[in-house]
């Protein structure tokens, strides 16, 4: 039947160009490939969302056990390991939690995020603008580990932007 439709010298050129249809085919069905910051940028949105929430359990547990914290304002030394960490955490949950009685607490909205992967650790960077008058600038360090990314540090700090140029 294909010898009478066809000629002989159509038919590869036939299969080839429907070989070829299938390969575009194929290739256009397949997801793209996620970048390779990915998993950090996912580990970041969950931490955002359990402090946004003032989810205690998955926010402890996007922490190492050794982790070391940098706070802002009033604890003025760093937080050394779990226990200290939580212990300071705490307050700022209670502080933040106030009179509200449902989810979500706060709104954290990173500005120009920065993530930087050196093999198992990333590190990122991004600014808040949620005080008038000044720039919160926050730094997480997190390690690649068997149970996921985790947060090995965080320092957050800020500083005036009253009377600093652009």
């Amino acid at each position: 039947m294909w010898s009478s439709l066809y000629s002989s010298a159509m038919i590869p050129r036939i299969a080839v160009g429907f070989a070829l249809l299938l390969l575009v085919v194929f290739a256009q069905s397949q997801p793209a490939p996620a970048p390779a910051d990915a998993d950090v940028r996912e580990a970041l949105v969950h931490f955002i969302r359990a402090f946004d929430d003032l989810d205690w359990e998955h926010f402890r547990l996007a922490f190492d056990d050794n982790a070391t914290v940098f706070y802002p304002r009033a604890m003025p030394r760093r937080a050394n390991g779990r226990v200290e960490f939580e212990k300071a955490f705490k307050t700022v949950f209670q502080q933040i939690r106030g009179s509200k009685t449902a989810a979500p607490y706060m709104d954290i909205q990173p500005k120009e995020l920065r993530i930087q992967l050196f093999g198992d650790v990333a590190i990122t960077t991004f600014h808040l603008d949620d005080r008038p008058g000044f720039l919160n600038r926050r730094t997480i360090v997190l390690n690649k580990t068997e149970k996921g990314w985790k947060i090995v540090h965080l320092h957050a700090s800020e500083v005036s932007v009253m009377g600093v140029g652009p």
